[in-house]
């Protein structure tokens, strides 16, 4: 029996799904979502995604976005998880995020690149071209750097 690919959804790919109707990235985040729900994947997302959510401006988007992550997810990772994680592996994660803002990286998608290669997920699945996609090399230089295991960084499409 074929294993499921592990995978954390950035935010912006269910974003697309529900609110951008028109072009190319609407059609693939919709498929993807699809995909998702239809289980054939195994979904890791760390609970600080939620906690972006309600700074949101649209409450319909909001509902929706959480209702897709709790439905959705096999595993719901609390902030406690990733400190026992990043504690048990002695990584300096302050260090790591830093590194990883420097080459450009926003400070929530540092956050996401850390839990991708810690908790070995397959893919991290983002449109994010210019903070995430763009940077692959830079971010995985970072990660060997400092001991940690290179991510795959893809778009709906490629998965």
């Amino acid at each position: 029996m074929k294993t499921k690919k592990k995978i954390i959804v950035d935010l912006d790919a269910v974003t697309v799904s529900i609110w951008d109707k028109k072009g190319e990235n609407s059609q693939l985040a919709t498929e993807f979502i699809g995909r998702i729900k239809n289980k054939e994947f195994y979904v890791i997302t760390p609970f600080f995604l939620l906690e972006l959510v309600p700074k949101w401006r649209y409450s319909q988007l909001k509902d929706y976005i959480e209702e897709f992550y709790l439905k959705f997810t096999d595993t719901m990772l609390s902030n406690e998880d990733l400190d026992e994680k990043i504690d048990s592996i002695n990584i300096d994660d302050r260090k790591v995020i830093l590194e990883l803002i420097s080459n450009g990286i926003k400070s929530e998608d540092s956050l996401l690149v850390l839990v991708a290669s810690i908790f070995d997920a397959d893919y991290l699945i983002t449109f994010n071209r210019v903070h995430l996609k763009n940077k692959k090399e830079a971010i995985n230089e970072v990660l060997k750097k400092n001991g940690l295991s290179s991510i795959k960084i893809a778009g709906p499409e490629e998965v």
